[in-house]
């Protein structure tokens, strides 16, 4: 074996050597970015699922509404904030053995759980971050009688109408538009 043949086998040692790095680099960057990707969905899927389980325990006021201020006591509330939407309503909590206020917001790129302590809306909620990255949350209202509304409490001849479903629509960065409507009971 000549000093020549040594070299050359060397070279194409070293580019195989090369080579094998740079693949282990672009699967190792592969598997990083996969894993981000199946969180995000994790994510996205845990917080749709909350939200259903919320809304499915929704009930009704059990006393009627003030007059003086039927959005802050109303069972269900829908209404445009800082440019988003917010939505609010009462729902079984502790087992079913109270009633408390849940509701969520857009609060810049993340979803917001709002946590009353009590069933009104006048007090100030306890937030929790469900959903980063989020570019804009929609919701509307299905009427019983099949009419979308934008903005909730419904209200006819004095008493509260219960809504049929709610059709939540959210822009998400990188993902596009999802959207779930949830048939409230």
């Amino acid at each position: 074996m000549t000093l020549i043949e040594l070299l050359v086998a060397l070279v194409i040692f070293a580019i195989l050597g090369v080579m094998g790095y740079r693949a282990a680099a672009v699967a190792m960057e592969s598997r990083q970015r996969i894993a981000a990707e199946m969180q995000r969905w994790r994510d996205i899927a845990n917080f749709l699922q909350i939200v259903e389980s919320d809304l499915t325990q929704f009930v009704e006021r059990p006393d009627a509404a003030s007059a003086a201020n039927p959005v802050a006591t109303s069972s269900l509330v829908v209404k445009p904030s800082d440019g988003g939407i917010e939505f609010s309503f009462l729902k079984l909590d502790g087992g079913g053995r109270s009633v408390r206020r849940r509701g969520y917001r857009l609060d810049g790129q993340r979803v917001v759980q709002l946590r009353w302590p009590g069933t009104d809306a006048v007090s100030l909620p306890d937030p929790l971050v469900v959903l980063e990255n989020v570019a804009a949350m929609r919701c509307a209202v299905i009427g019983p009688d099949g009419q979308r509304h934008s903005a909730w409490p419904g209200s006819q001849a004095g008493r509260a109408i219960k809504p049929a479903a709610i059709d939540l629509e959210l822009d998400l960065a990188g993902v596009g538009t999802i959207r779930r409507l949830v048939a409230m009971r």
